[in-house]
């Protein structure tokens, strides 16, 4: 269907996880809807839900991102509410859109209880699965660094950018204790800044415009924050350096920034091979 939409980006998600990152954190954006024009013998609810879906699919609307109340949605399409409604119902029908207290409504992460939530119960009854899932990492996020570096756009890059600074910003905060908690160095550099460091990748693999990977990271991406968190206790627990591990990203980054695909693959094993020899057993504090 034509459409002169503008890109809405995947890199907007927010985790329900009570950790989630919060808007200021992380980059934003907002959708732009096309008016709709039904053309003859379709319903305009019909246009209407088939531009949503479209938008949800290619990713421009972000799993955990929520939708402009029916009034400005409405305006925005230039439709009436009740054919805006009753496409808003078809989606929520068909799980891609969630209702959220209050009102309103949530693209929904239709997948996620499909894929994570199975996984996140297996790696809890076998300890082998944590090595597995760095194995995973390894083969999709060296293809997705792969072609970040040759298919990243400006506007890619600006989001990275954010996703960087702010890891970066966190790290510097919970080493130096000033972030506000209680226990700064404890709580902010094993939950808020590992949260954050999975938010990078997440935005790595939205670069490479690679519609199946992108869904498929959102789909795993609390598996993936879990594994995180778990890597950031145990690095910790084995007296390495997290300053080295953040540093890391700012290569994996200037390597796709510049497009070079080479240097961006060998900057991401780098960082994986760092995690790994830095993750094994250790005992529980």
């Amino acid at each position: 269907m034509p459409s002169n939409e503008s890109s809405l980006p995947m890199s907007s998600l927010s985790s329900s996880s009570p950790t989630s990152p919060t808007a200021g954190d992380l980059p934003g954006a907002v959708a732009s809807f096309a008016p709709v024009t039904p053309p003859p013998r379709l319903r305009l609810s019909d246009m209407v839900y088939e531009q949503l879906e479209t938008m949800v699919v290619e990713g421009r609307l972000a799993p955990g991102s929520a939708l402009p109340s029916e009034r400005d949605l409405a305006q925005q399409m230039g439709v009436s509410r009740p054919s805006l409604r009753e496409a808003l119902l078809r989606l929520e029908s068909r799980g891609l859109i969630v209702g959220r207290a209050g009102g309103g409504y949530l693209v929904a992460n239709a997948s996620q209880p499909l894929l994570a939530e199975p996984l996140s119960q297996l790696m809890s009854r076998h300890s082998k699965t944590v090595d597995d899932v760095l194995e995973m990492r390894e083969v999709l996020e060296a293809k997705a660094v792969e072609l970040a570096a040759e298919r990243a756009t400006p506007e890619d890059i600006a989001r990275l950018a954010q996703a960087l600074e702010a890891l970066e910003a966190a790290f510097a905060a919970g080493r130096d204790g000033r972030d506000g908690e209680g226990d700064a160095r404890g709580q902010s550099l094993l939950t808020r800044v590992p949260e954050l460091d999975a938010h990078f990748h997440l935005a790595l693999a939205e670069a490479t415009h690679n519609l199946v990977l992108v869904h498929l990271m959102h789909a795993i991406f609390e598996l993936l924050r879990g594994s995180v968190v778990d890597n950031y206790r145990a690095i910790v627990g084995h007296g390495a350096d997290l300053a080295e591990l953040i540093d890391q990203h700012r290569r994996i980054f200037n390597a796709v920034a510049s497009h070079d695909a080479a240097s961006a693959q060998r900057s991401l094993h780098e960082h994986l091979t760092f995690i790994r020899n830095n993750s094994g057993d250790v005992d529980p504090a």
